[in-house]
């Protein structure tokens, strides 16, 4: 099982696209036992964790992630974890 952690700014707003890309996640990957956990931040924070490591932030790279970015990090993290 992979569980992927989508930490985002509260007071910044992007509780929307947190929930908009544990959506996309769990429709497409729902099946194979991925769980999400979207948790409340602040300091303009957007990180994504897969399996604890760092798979996206927002600092790093200025911008927001895009679904298939963290869809192919999970599916890596699974061929991994399934080795």
């Amino acid at each position: 099982m992979v569980e992927v952690k989508i930490i985002y700014c509260r007071p910044c707003g992007f509780q929307n696209k947190a929930i908009k890309l544990a959506n996309d996640i769990l429709s497409e990957l729902g099946y194979i036992g991925v769980t999400v956990k979207i948790i409340p931040g602040n300091n303009g924070i957007f990180d994504v964790y897969v399996d604890d490591e760092l798979a996206f932030s927002r600092y790093k790279e200025k911008r927001f992630p895009e679904a298939n970015e963290i869809i192919n990090a999970i599916k890596a993290a699974t061929t991994v974890n399934s080795t």
